[in-house]
């Protein structure tokens, strides 16, 4: 198998198997007496945070995004890959602030056996407390019964501001990516449930769709913008399609005819849910996502 080592990597290498349906997670756990040591950290380490008025309005303020809708809670799916530092969990439903972690011991192989990173972390509750479980203990804990906060739109445009090419200020748009639902009164479409299209446009998302009630592509007829998030330089044209080939067994297969009664068949329509798709954009802007797939049968992303 081929090295692989950043995000065009995976355009040039056959080997990723984006599209395969894998079977076990390399991170499943297989003993119960990990999940007892897990519990058993959280526990322990668990104790009154000093310095909490450094972090109270923080929380706050995450807490009013999540009422508003800006931030969304999605699905912890692995048990460390989804771990970053200065991000948002929910633990056994108290938000908590992941401020580091600092790692004592690397990811290595001997004699055949696997040994995982590991370290303590500073995790700062909403509750006044913090603790300083081990990361593998906060991510198997995580993994039972936590979520991921997301970022809001603007720290997502401002990840993938950051992520993608090193832009500066001096650097202009070359585009939109969005997410799109139909409006579409078909009753094929219509009986399809989680079916998004996911575009890139070099124009504004609105002047794009202008005339979407005439375009195959849109499945003739109007559409309703669920998220855009603005790239720069070359990188939006990687990015859907890198999202592409990984919703590649989520395709939508419909033949829809143009006003001249020509069958086409669009390839940019994908029966997802919104916030497994938010979380694809997310895994991805934090280049994350070579680590991933989407499971189309159970319709999550799970560990490759």
């Amino acid at each position: 198998m081929s090295d692989i080592k950043s995000l065009d990597d995976i355009f040039n290498d056959d080997e990723m198997g984006l599209l395969d349906d894998g079977q076990d997670s390399i991170f499943e756990l297989k003993h119960v007496s990990s999940k007892q040591r897990a519990e058993a950290d959280m526990v322990a380490k668990r104790k009154r945070c000093k310095d909490f008025d450094k972090y109270k309005d923080l929380f706050i303020k995450v807490q009013g995004e999540l009422k508003a809708g800006e931030r969304k809670l999605l699905p912890f799916n692995d048990k460390g890959e989804q771990l970053v530092p200065g991000s948002y969990y929910v633990l056994g439903g108290i938000l908590l602030y992941l401020e580091h972690i600092d790692f004592t011991s690397d990811e290595k192989t001997i004699n055949g056996k696997r040994y995982r990173k590991d370290g303590r972390t500073r995790c700062i509750f909403e509750n006044g407390t913090e603790s300083n479980m081990l990361y593998r203990s906060l991510a198997k804990s995580l993994y039972q019964d936590g979520k991921i906060v997301s970022d809001t739109n603007e720290e997502s445009d401002s990840n993938f501001y950051k992520n993608f090419g090193g832009v500066t200020d001096e650097d202009t748009s070359t585009g939109f990516i969005y997410v799109l639902k139909s409006q579409s009164t078909d009753p094929r479409i219509q009986s399809i449930d989680h079916l998004y299209k996911i575009g890139f446009s070099t124009t504004t998302v609105k002047k794009r769709i202008a005339n979407a009630s005439k375009e195959p592509t849109y499945l003739m007829a109007q559409v309703e913008v669920i998220a855009e998030y603005q790239a720069f330089n070359i990188n939006a044209q990687k990015f859907e399609n890198l999202l592409h080939a990984f919703f590649g067994k989520a395709c939508l297969e419909l033949e829809v005819a143009d006003k001249n009664g020509v069958l086409h068949r669009p390839r940019e329509w994908f029966v997802a849910p919104i916030d497994v798709i938010q979380q694809a954009i997310q895994l991805l802007v934090n280049c994350q996502i070579l680590h991933y797939r989407y499971d189309s049968q159970q319709k999550v992303i799970v560990m490759r």
